[in-house]
């Protein structure tokens, strides 16, 4: 009997699992059923999609928006941490994709799916290290989770040349009743790739090469989204020239950051030599087994780096790691060092 109860508990909870994210993107996961599965003989009957009224107001609003108004967002109570596949990563998801919206960038996901480039997450478990939680993997016998990365392009002269900069935007969720927010680690590297953005579009500069944003989705859990992007690209790989990755860079003192590269590429080259017009000191630093998303790209050769403050690790994967931690001068710092980064490469 109690082996019974057991599986139909276990079985409940990972159709909820399932269920749950389609209800939040059906629109998503209606097209990665259908793209990793094979076309059914009978067309997937899928709820409309929510459309948001677009207008010159409201994208003239987007522009103005700041970093730090993004980290608020997103790092709020009501994003329940952006855990990977939850309810929280998906309202996080459609703010990002109205965001993306209203700035005009072009949609680069799965087909039919606008922004979203759908994947799945393999299980994991929750676990403390020195006060900080992390992610280990779980039983592989377990049900995978649906989770979608976020992709849009500001087109350049040369579509077949491209710059993409990029941030995680999941965090952990919600763990013994303690709420991580991830101000840090990574809504203020959200913030400042579309304070990047929004600084070109006001401007009104058409770049050389194509600029593609990337919003990765459980980094958290090993790096997973962008390696599901290298797995499987909306574009070929070899047109993408850099890759800009920041995460954690809202904290420590001032102008003082640090770089996660393979070796001398220039990508590293592109950042520290932003660094220098903007004052500020980036020196590539070990990773004392740590990483971010550029090591996917660096793993299938294309030069890429990760920024962040040197003080990174302070409070976090703490429910600490709230928007009182953050230094809005050190993110526009941070948003400044990129926004001459793409420049040197793009421009």
């Amino acid at each position: 009997m109690v082996q019974t109860r057991r599986t139909f508990l276990k079985t409940l909870l990972g159709l909820g699992a399932v269920l749950f994210p389609w209800s939040i993107f059906p629109a998503r996961m209606g097209e990665f059923v259908k793209t990793e599965l094979g076309h059914p003989s009978a067309e997937l009957q899928l709820p409309p999609e929510i459309k948001t009224k677009i207008n010159k107001e409201s994208n003239s609003e987007s522009l103005r928006r700041t970093a730090m108004d993004d980290i608020i967002v997103l790092s709020a109570p009501v994003m329940q941490g952006r855990r990977a596949g939850s309810v929280g990563e998906a309202k996080a998801s459609e703010y990002l994709t109205l965001q993306l919206s209203l700035l005009g960038l072009k949609p680069m996901g799965i087909p039919k799916a606008g922004f979203a480039q759908a994947f799945t997450i393999p299980p994991v478990t929750e676990t403390k290290v020195n006060g900080r939680l992390t992610f280990r993997p779980g039983r592989y016998s377990d049900l995978r989770i649906p989770s979608a990365n976020l992709v849009g392009g500001l087109r350049g002269e040369k579509e077949s040349e491209i710059i993409l900069i990029s941030a995680h935007y999941d965090h952990l969720g919600i763990f013994e009743g303690h709420l991580y927010p991830g101000a840090n680690d990574n809504a203020s590297g959200v913030g400042c790739i579309l304070d990047v953005i929004r600084r070109i579009l006001r401007e009104g500069k058409i770049p050389k090469r194509t600029i593609v944003i990337a919003f990765w989705s459980a980094e958290e859990m090993g790096f997973v989204g962008s390696q599901a992007f290298v797995n499987n690209p909306p574009f070929p790989l070899h047109q993408i020239k850099a890759v800009l990755n920041v995460d954690t860079v809202g904290n420590g003192v001032m102008g003082d950051f640090a770089l996660w590269g393979n070796g001398e590429n220039v990508a590293v080259k592109a950042i520290q030599q932003a660094a220098a017009i903007c004052g500020a000191s980036a020196p590539i630093t070990p990773t004392a087994g740590h990483n971010s998303d550029s090591v996917s790209f660096a793993a299938a050769g294309i030069p890429a780096v990760t920024i962040m403050t040197r003080d990174w690790l302070d409070k976090n994967h703490t429910p600490e790691d709230t928007p009182a931690i953050l230094k809005p001068e050190q993110i526009h710092l941070a948003s400044e060092i990129i926004y001459e980064a793409v420049h040197i490469l793009a421009f």
